[in-house]
């Protein structure tokens, strides 16, 4: 499990983190007069959040839906094993073509693991050749669609209800076919959403007009979720949970119960699922006490829906770059 750094965040660290989660491709100029400090300062800040390891990369997030793709959830308890094995467990993963992201968690289940698959078959076919390779370590399993999955702003870092970054993806499963020019460029700036239009330009020999054109109608589409930057929030602190929540007859009191946690500044997204439990929360919060007090609050607002919930801790993440450009294009 990897230790919590103490770096400290100062007023200006932590409004250039909140500005930029919502849209990593923000200008410098845009970017500093937000902070409140000159172009010089704000450049340099986000250089050094980025060498501190708080800022993993930039990112661009694109909707799996948009290319007839479903993202499976695979929980996973393993049995007590050496951790050289897990560490190959980890490491077959992290490699997977069809893993779009997966984690390490302390909790019920081990493992948690999105599986990118268009078909159920695709991820049948999956599920057996990872039961045919890690299958005596495999105790007990978990399968999961992911219906709908909402970002949220991280309201904690400036004290304040966190909101909605973007509108549920991952709800309109329909085969994209996309250009060539437009994949192109999509895959130059999944890696790095922060790439400069003038290297777009010179990498694809075209014009920044059109480079311009073909992001904004990649975003109108869907395809283009939104620019993300990937925070490692444990650098400063704080913990990263996953929480599942078991619902009795959400219907009706269900947007109710989403909208609560989108106000809440540490619930940094919402993932409604078809499974075993109803929705899976992933919050970013400084102590378990703070975190049992939040949970207790929402029990205590909506107890005729909620049944139960789990809580787990993640202890490591791979694939954070949620990179789905070079899987499609």
């Amino acid at each position: 499990m990897p230790e919590l750094s103490n770096i400290r965040l100062d007023r200006i660290d932590r409004k250039i983190l909140s500005e930029i989660e919502t849209d990593s491709r923000i200008a410098l100029s845009s970017l500093a007069r937000k902070a409140h400090v000159s172009r010089t300062v704000a450049e340099y800040r986000l250089k050094q959040l980025g060498e501190k390891g708080i800022i993993r990369g930039y990112y661009t997030l694109v909707d799996p839906s948009r290319f007839g793709l479903t993202v499976w959830k695979l929980w996973v308890s393993l049995h007590s094993t050496s951790a050289e094995h897990k560490e190959k467990f980890f490491s077959y993963l992290a490699k997977h073509p069809q893993v779009w992201w997966y984690a390490g968690c302390a909790g019920t289940y081990d493992a948690v693991i999105c599986v990118l698959c268009s078909t159920p078959h695709d991820f049948n076919s999956f599920f057996s050749s990872l039961q045919e390779k890690y299958g005596n370590m495999i105790s007990r399993s978990a399968t999961l669609i992911n219906v709908s999955f909402e970002y949220h702003t991280r309201g904690y870092l400036l004290n304040r209800q966190s909101r909605l970054i973007e509108s549920s993806f991952q709800e309109k499963p329909l085969a994209s076919e996309m250009p060539k020019d437009a994949a192109e460029v999509l895959k130059l700036i999944s890696g790095n959403s922060r790439i400069k239009y003038s290297e777009l330009s010179e990498k694809t020999g075209r014009n920044v007009k059109t480079i311009k054109k073909l992001l904004r109608e990649l975003k109108k589409s869907g395809v283009v979720v939104y620019y993300r930057p990937s925070i490692d929030a444990s650098r400063f602190g704080y913990e990263y949970y996953k929480v599942l929540l078991y619902l009795s007859n959400p219907t009706g009191i269900l947007p109710s119960l989403v909208y609560w946690c989108r106000l809440q500044k540490n619930i940094t997204a919402v993932i409604s699922c078809v499974g075993p439990w109803q929705l899976e929360l992933e919050i970013e919060i400084d102590t378990f006490r703070n975190l049992c007090s939040m949970l207790t609050e929402m029990k205590d607002r909506f107890p005729d829906v909620l049944k139960s919930y789990e809580t787990l801790l993640l202890t490591r993440e791979g694939n954070y770059e949620l990179n789905l450009a070079g899987k499609i294009t």
